[in-house]
């Protein structure tokens, strides 16, 4: 047997070890792209989790969102204090910020 079938059956075993790689894969796409923003990346990962805790089994989304949380998930801009000079897309000052939207 190759390993990915290993892993294919592990996966199938334990359905909250299928859902952590999702949400790692998830984290890893969001950290790119977004420079060194946390609040940019727990953006982009909360819009890229959301769909995938959706679709849990309501059994396991307690567990699930455990992970997701410890990934960042939830971490939400809402509670981020933006202050004047301070962009609201990245979270860094607007003279150093790469959006592209500050003069």
């Amino acid at each position: 047997m190759t390993q990915n079938s290993i892993g294919a059956d592990a996966h199938r075993e334990n359905p909250l070890s299928t859902i952590r790689a999702q949400l790692e894969r998830a984290a890893a796409e969001a950290q790119r792209g977004c420079g060194l923003s946390y609040d940019l990346y727990v953006r982009r990962f909360n819009a890229a989790a959301e769909p995938i805790l959706n679709a849990v089994d309501p059994d396991l989304r307690s567990e699930a969102a455990a992970i997701a949380a410890a990934l960042g998930y939830g971490d939400d801009e809402a509670d981020a204090d933006y202050g004047p000079g301070i962009c609201s897309l990245t979270g860094i000052d607007e003279y150093c910020c790469p959006c592209g939207r500050h003069p």
